[in-house]
């Protein structure tokens, strides 16, 4: 009988340690370079591009606002056909004035640089940023996109 109880004893060591090792274990993510971040990943490619910018041109306005505004002077002045020659007259200057204002205010167009950057995001997509200021990141490093812009991490 004694043996029986050691047996029985055994057994149950036996069964048990069988049973532990069926233990169900924690899920993971295991998506390349997961870090919990949804708006972060790895650069893979910095390249420094040129875009297309559209000048102002505040010429025309310039010159409509000088117009308006020297034909209303003009018509202060006088009366009659004297009224009619002043408004004329203010509008034209007016209208000159206004343009070369104008003109020292405008902004020609043209090739601004700007930086794309390509990431390779957490969740394994890829993402590519274009912006205009230098995001001061190389491939390899870690970063987070956020309103659009690369930041490093």
């Amino acid at each position: 009988m004694k043996s029986s109880k050691y047996g029985l004893a055994a057994a149950l060591l036996v069964g048990t340690a069988a049973l532990t090792g069926c233990q169900t274990q924690p899920v993971y993510q295991t998506t390349y370079g997961y870090r919990g971040c949804q708006s972060c990943g790895v650069v893979q490619q910095v390249q420094q591009i040129y875009i297309q910018q559209q000048g102002t041109n505040h010429a025309v306005l310039g010159t409509v606002i000088g117009a308006v505004a020297g034909g209303l002077l003009g018509s202060t002045i006088g009366h009659g056909r004297g009224n009619t020659a002043a408004t004329v007259v203010g509008a034209v200057a007016g209208g000159a004035a206004g343009n070369a204002i104008g003109s020292q205010n405008s902004q020609p167009g043209g090739a601004a640089p700007a930086w794309q950057i390509v990431v390779r995001m957490d969740n394994g997509q890829y993402a590519t940023v274009t912006q205009g200021p230098n995001p001061g990141v190389r491939p390899g490093d870690y970063v987070v996109i956020s309103n659009n812009q690369v930041y490093p991490r």
